[in-house]
């Protein structure tokens, strides 16, 4: 009885699960599946020309950050961040970068090529040489690690307004001390 159970169900439940086609496996399938399934998608939304980097099914390895660094890489490497030469914000603003006024404030300067930021860069980004889509920053933890640190240790591409300056009035905290608001730090020099 219990054999032609077995054989009963497993007769039925082909009809849900079938073998694939002769000659298909189904590691050739699932890729098939994909294959179509990113040309679809490259035909229903195309990326902008300006971007670089491939769509991909896998999230990126620097989703694994925090919301805040993983929200400034999105942005910086879709050329929509706070960065001056993204053009997402105020078209009439100056381009220049602000922290080392040389050259526009694109991602790769603000990343690799800041002036002012030369000492960060030389202490968290000593692997990073390259950002475009093939360095291996993007699939490294230590050297996203690394770039986390730099851009929040830097500020780069953070929003305007997030360093707040508390009035003279409002509070007896030194004009030396600042707050960042997005992160709930309160950093403070010592007073006298």
């Amino acid at each position: 009885m219990g054999r032609k159970m077995i054989f009963l169900l497993m007769h039925l439940l082909s009809d849900f699960y079938p073998e694939p086609p002769p000659g298909r496996s189904y590691p050739q399938l699932k890729l098939k599946c994909k294959n179509l399934l990113m040309e679809e998608w490259d035909k229903a939304a195309p990326d902008p020309p300006r971007y670089p980097y491939q769509p991909s099914l896998k999230p990126h390895p620097f989703m694994g950050r925090d919301k805040f660094t993983t929200g400034r890489l999105h942005q910086m490497r879709s050329g929509k961040s706070y960065l001056r030469a993204h053009p997402s914000w105020d078209s009439d603003a100056p381009t220049t970068c602000p922290s080392c006024l040389s050259s526009p404030e694109t991602f790769e300067q603000a990343i690799l090529r800041c002036l002012a930021k030369g000492p960060a860069r030389t202490r968290h980004l000593q692997g990073v040489l390259h950002i475009g889509p093939d360095p291996p920053v993007w699939s490294s933890a230590a050297l996203l690690g690394a770039l986390a640190r730099f851009i929040k240790s830097t500020a780069t591409a953070f929003p305007p307004g997030m360093f707040s300056r508390p009035s003279s009035s409002a509070s007896s905290i030194s004009s030396s001390s600042f707050h960042i608001v997005s992160f709930g730090y309160f950093m403070s020099s010592q007073e006298s």
